[in-house]
């Protein structure tokens, strides 16, 4: 199992969605920690990067793995249209 780590682009973008959406982003990284290479949940490595991506609805994560410490770096979180700007 993963540790994820949050940044802080990311906590406060999930600090200003709703109750709703708050729980359902906890649920989908509680499922990436278990399997972050995609069984059950909608990620897809980046072409050309070392990073993932994980969509969550109309929002999308993006983040990287380190193997060797068992992490889950999630660097950025937004809508579709702002998160690859």
């Amino acid at each position: 199992m993963f540790t994820i780590k949050l940044s802080k682009q990311v906590i406060k973008f999930i600090e200003k969605q709703d109750k709703k959406m708050k729980q359902r982003f906890k649920t989908e990284f509680e499922k990436l920690s278990i399997n972050p290479f995609g069984d059950g949940i909608n990620t897809k490595k980046m072409k050309g990067s070392e990073f993932f991506r994980l969509r969550v609805g109309k929002y999308r994560f993006l983040y990287f793995i380190d193997k060797d410490k068992l992490i889950i770096v999630v660097e950025k979180g937004d809508s579709r249209g702002d998160i690859y700007k």
